[in-house]
């Protein structure tokens, strides 16, 4: 099935807008949000153009440009105070100040302290480390959220 257009312009304003817009919403500064609903934009137009279906492609798109800040936040403050381990600190703060009441809020915060600390122990670079963690903390997330649409269907 091919898109005309204006239905794929459409499609990229919507994606970029109702990110941005949900970015900003959770937290992240203005830069930050367009810059997420860019990144997500991106991500999706080329998953649709494979053939995924539109939600999974945002959602799969949304974690991914996501992670480019969570990249940023944490090489700025490792660059700032020289310490791997404050400046993962500083990410899971923010995370979970994003994150709020989402359930598996806090197993995830846990599962990325392991995840980081394994990551670490075993020989990885702390940014290496840093995004294990994250992807880890997102899978969490990604069951809990799923468990909890379960719960009310």
């Amino acid at each position: 099935m091919s898109m005309g257009k204006d239905a794929v312009q459409q499609v990229k304003d919507i994606v970029t807008g109702m990110v941005t817009g949900g970015a900003s919403l959770a937290g992240w500064s203005a830069g930050e949000a367009v810059l997420l609903g860019a990144k997500a934009e991106e991500a999706t137009t080329a998953r649709l153009a494979l053939g995924q279906d539109f939600n999974a492609a945002v959602d799969a798109s949304i974690a991914e440009a996501e992670m480019v800040l969570v990249m940023d936040v944490f090489c700025k403050a490792l660059a700032e105070t020289g310490d791997a381990d404050a400046a993962f600190d500083k990410v899971v703060a923010m995370k979970m100040q994003a994150a709020g009441d989402a359930p598996g809020n806090e197993t995830a915060q846990k599962v990325a302290r392991a995840t980081y600390a394994d990551a670490i122990k075993g020989g990885l670079a702390p940014q290496a480390a840093m995004l294990s963690a994250f992807l880890s903390a997102g899978a969490t997330m990604r069951l809990a959220a799923s468990g909890a649409a379960a719960a009310t269907h």
